[in-house]
C-alpha cells in the first residue's frame, strides 16, 4: 500500500470515527426528556418519541426541502468526515488509535480462534507480535498525514448503517462497521512491515475481520472511559465535533428551533461526558454465544426494522443485559424448539433471582429486536393483560406494515385475545415461510391474572397459534392457566452444574475488570479462584445475589468482613442488609424507615420522594431522601422531568419484605400501609 493510500485510509477512518461520535451525541441529545423529544413524538405519531424513531428522521422534519433521512445523514457525514480541521485533530487520531490498540493488545490475540490459528501454524510469537504492534499503533497513525485531496474515497453509509449510527438505542450501534475488511488487512500488512514483523496471512485475515466488526464499539469504549475520568483526554474534541455537527445541520437547512435548542444545549465538557457515560449500556453478548446467536438470527429478517419496544421494557433489557454471562445451554434449547416445532410455547421456568429476565433480555438482543417484546414487572406497574395486548398488537401492526389498515387499535383489542389472534393469522399468512414470528414475554407470574376473565389464560395468551408463530415466555415454577398444546417446558433448576459454571464465569468476569474487588481479595490473602468458588457456593446460583454482593464489595460495605462472613444465599443477604439499614431499635427514624421501604414495596409504579414523604406523613422530605440513600442498592431510579422516582429493583426483595416480621415489630401492619397508600392516591399525591 502506498503512503497516499494509507493517508486515504486514515482520512476515512477518522471521518467514520467523527460520524460515529456525532451520531451518538445527537441521538442522546434528542432522546432525553424535554420539548424536542415531546415534539418529535408528536411529529412521528409514536408515544415513545425518538426512542421509537430514527433520530435522522426527526432531524429531517426540521430541514427545508424533500430530503430523506439517508440523504441528510450522508450529507452530514460528508461535511464532517472531509473537514480538514477534524482530520488534523490529534485527539481524534489518538482516540481511534487507542481503540485499535486495545483490540490488537488483548481482544484479538487472547481469543480462542487466534490461539487455534497460531497453534495450527506453529506461530509461537504471534501474540507477542500483535501486542508489539498495539503499543506502536497510536504513534503510527499520528505520523501519517490524512490527505483530503480528490483522491480521498468519499464516505457513503447505507440507510441501515446510518440508522444504527444515529440510533438512540445503544445496542444497535455495536452493529455498525467502519472500514472494509480489505482496508484493515492492508493496514495490518503495511504496519507490520514497518515494524519488521511478518504476520501470517490467516492471522491477518482473522484480525482484520475482528477490527472490521468491533472497531466502533472499541472506539466508544475509549471515549466512555475518558468520560468516566472527567474527560481529561477527549471530551474537548467531542464537544468541538458536536458543535461542528450542529453548524452543518444549520447549513443543511435545519430550522426547527426546538430541535436546535435541544442540540445546542450540549455546550460544556461536563455535558459531553454525561452523553458518553450513557454508552455504558451498550449491550454485548459474550463471544462464546456467537454460534448460538448466529443460529437464532436465521429465524428473523436482519434487514427488517427493529420493532417498537415499549420504553419500560427497553429499560429493563438494558439493565438486565449488563455483564450477561453464559446460559448457552438455554439458548441451544430455544434454537432446537424453533427448529423442530411448527409453532408453540417455550416456557422457561426457574426460581426468583436466577436470571430469567436476563436470559429473556439476551434473547431479544440476539434476535436483534425483531421479536414482539413484553416484560412484565410488578415494580414498574406492568402487570395487566391489557398492557400486554396493547404492546403486542402495536408491535405487530407497526412491524408488519399494517399501520394504514389499523391507524389505531380497535376498542376491543385489549379486552380479550380475539384481535391479537386475527393479527397473528394475518401476519402469518403474509410472512416468509423461512422466517418466524417470535414473541418474548417475561415474568408471567407477575401478571395480575385474577383481574382477567375467569378461566382465561394468563395475559390472554392464545390457545391456538398459526404455523410459524412462537412464544418464548418465562415464569416461576408455580401454577398459571396457560395454553397446553404445543408447549415445551424448560426447567432451569434441573441444570445445576451448568448454572454453577455460568455463575463462576460471571464472578471471574466481574473480578477481572474490578480493581476494587481484586484489592478486597488480596487484602485477605486469598487467591481469585478461592474467592470465585466460595462466592459461587454462597450465591446458591442466583445472579441477583452476585450483583448485590459484588456491588457492595466495590462500594466498601464489606471492608470489615472476611470471605466466610459474606451472607450465605439471597435470603440471608436480605436479612443482614435489613438489619444494617434498620439500625438500633431506639433509632428515632426506625418507623419512618419501615414505612418508606414498605410503601415502595407496595407501590404499583415508580414514585417520588415527595410522594413517599406525604404517604409516610413526614413533612421533612430530606429525611426521606436520607433513608432512600441507604436503600440505594435495592432501588432502580428513573428521571421524570427534573424529579427522580424510585422502584424496588427486584421482585424477590419485595416478597422478602412482605414476609418479614419487622414491619410488625415497628408497630405497623401492612393493612395500615395499604390504607395510607390508598389515601395518598385518593388525595393526588405526586407520583
Amino acid at each position: 500500500m502506498s503512503l497516499v493510500n494509507l493517508a486515504n485510509t486514515k482520512a476515512r477512518l477518522l471521518g467514520c470515527s467523527a460520524v460515529y461520535l456525532v451520531g451518538q451525541s445527537l441521538s442522546t441529545a434528542l432522546s432525553t426528556s424535554g420539548p424536542a423529544a415531546t415534539m418529535a413524538a408528536g411529529i412521528l405519531g409514536g408515544p415513545t418519541g425518538v426512542l421509537a424513531a430514527s433520530v435522522l428522521a426527526t432531524i429531517v422534519t426540521g430541514v427545508v426541502g424533500n430530503i430523506t433521512a439517508g440523504e441528510c445523514g450522508n450529507k452530514l457525514a460528508q461535511r464532517i468526515g472531509k473537514n480538514a480541521d477534524i482530520l488534523k485533530n490529534g485527539d481524534l487520531t489518538a482516540a481511534a488509535g487507542e481503540a485499535i490498540s486495545r483490540l490488537l493488545q488483548k481482544s484479538i490475540p487472547e481469543s480462542e480462534e487466534f490461539k487455534v490459528i497460531a497453534e495450527r501454524n506453529g506461530l509461537r510469537h504471534a501474540k507477542a507480535d500483535f501486542q508489539h504492534l498495539a503499543k506502536k499503533t497510536v504513534a503510527y497513525w499520528e505520523t501519517i498525514d490524512a490527505k483530503t485531496d480528490g483522491n480521498t474515497t468519499p464516505l457513503n453509509f447505507s440507510d441501515s448503517q446510518l440508522a444504527k449510527i444515529f440510533s438512540p438505542v445503544p445496542n444497535q450501534f455495536v452493529e455498525v462497521t467502519g472500514l472494509s475488511v480489505q482496508d484493515w488487512q492492508d493496514f495490518l500488512t503495511v504496519f507490520a512491515a514497518k515494524e519488521n514483523k511478518t504476520l501470517h496471512p490467516e492471522l491477518i485475515g482473522y484480525a482484520a475481520a475482528q477490527l472490521h466488526q468491533f472497531f466502533p464499539k472499541a472506539f466508544c469504549e475509549v471515549l466512555k472511559q475518558d468520560a468516566a475520568t472527567g474527560g481529561r483526554q477527549f471530551a474537548g474534541m467531542q464537544l468541538i465535533l458536536h458543535r461542528e455537527a450542529v453548524a452543518q445541520l444549520q447549513n443543511l437547512g435545519l430550522q426547527n428551533g426546538e430541535i436546535l435548542q435541544k442540540l445546542q444545549a450540549l455546550a460544556t465538557r461536563e455535558q459531553i461526558c454525561q452523553v458518553m457515560a450513557k454508552l455504558e449500556v451498550i449491550e454485548t453478548v459474550r463471544d462464546e454465544l456467537a454460534e448460538v446467536r448466529a443460529l437464532l438470527e436465521r429465524y428473523i429478517d436482519p434487514t427488517a426494522p427493529s420493532l417498537p419496544i415499549p420504553v419500560k421494557s427497553e429499560t429493563i433489557i438494558q439493565d438486565r443485559i449488563k455483564d450477561f454471562t453464559g446460559r448457552k445451554f438455554v439458548f441451544q434449547a430455544i434454537n432446537e424448539f424453533l427448529k423442530t416445532k411448527q409453532k408453540g410455547y417455550f416456557v422457561l421456568e426457574a426460581e426468583p433471582g436466577v436470571g430469567k429476565s436476563a436470559i429473556m433480555a439476551a434473547c431479544v438482543v440476539m434476535l436483534k429486536r425483531r421479536c414482539i417484546t413484553h416484560f412484565n414487572s410488578q415494580p414498574d406497574g406492568i402487570v395487566s393483560a391489557e398492557t400486554f395486548l396493547k404492546n403486542a398488537c402495536t408491535q405487530l401492526i407497526e412491524g408488519f406494515g399494517l399501520k394504514d389498515k389499523y391507524p389505531r387499535l380497535p376498542e376491543n383489542a385489549i379486552k380479550n385475545n380475539t384481535f391479537l389472534c386475527e393479527l397473528l393469522k394475518e401476519v402469518s399468512d403474509k410472512s416468509s415461510r423461512d422466517k418466524k414470528i417470535i414473541f418474548v414475554v417475561d415474568a408471567l407470574d407477575e401478571v395480575d391474572w385474577k383481574a382477567q376473565i375467569r378461566n382465561s389464560n394468563v395475559s390472554y395468551l392464545p390457545n391456538d397459534l398459526p404455523d410459524n408463530v412462537y412464544f418464548i415466555v418465562s415464569k416461576r415454577p408455580e401454577f398459571l392457566t396457560m395454553p397446553t398444546a404445543n408447549k415445551t417446558v424448560f426447567d432451569l433448576m434441573k441444570y445445576s452444574a451448568e448454572s454453577l459454571e455460568d455463575v463462576k464465569a460471571y464472578l471471574a468476569k466481574r473480578t477481572e475488570r474490578s480493581e476494587l474487588i481484586q484489592d478486597w481479595i488480596k487484602s485477605r490473602n486469598l487467591q481469585r479462584e478461592q474467592f470465585v468458588t466460595a462466592v459461587a457456593q454462597k450465591s446458591e446460583k442466583k445472579f441477583i445475589y452476585l450483583r448485590h454482593v459484588l456491588d457492595e464489595i466495590e462500594g466498601g460495605t464489606y471492608n470489615d468482613v472476611n470471605l466466610n462472613d459474606l451472607p450465605a444465599g439471597l435470603e440471608e443477604y436480605y436479612q443482614k442488609h435489613w438489619g444494617q439499614m434498620m439500625g438500633r431499635e431506639d433509632d428515632p427514624l426506625l418507623e419512618l424507615k419501615v414505612r418508606i421501604i414498605y410503601f415502595l414495596s407496595q407501590a404499583e409504579e415508580a414514585v417520588s420522594g415527595r410522594w413517599l414523604a406525604k404517604s409516610a406523613r413526614e413533612q421533612n422530605v430530606m429525611k426521606v431522601q436520607q433513608v432512600l440513600k441507604k436503600w440505594d442498592s435495592f432501588l432502580r431510579k428513573e428521571k421524570v422531568g427534573k424529579e427522580t422516582r424510585y422502584t424496588i429493583y427486584h421482585n424477590s426483595f419485595r416478597q422478602f419484605l412482605e414476609a418479614d416480621e419487622t414491619v410488625q415489630s415497628a408497630g405497623i401492619t401492612l393493612d395500615d400501609i395499604n390504607d395510607d397508600i390508598s389515601d395518598s392516591s385518593t388525595e393526588g399525591a405526586p407520583l
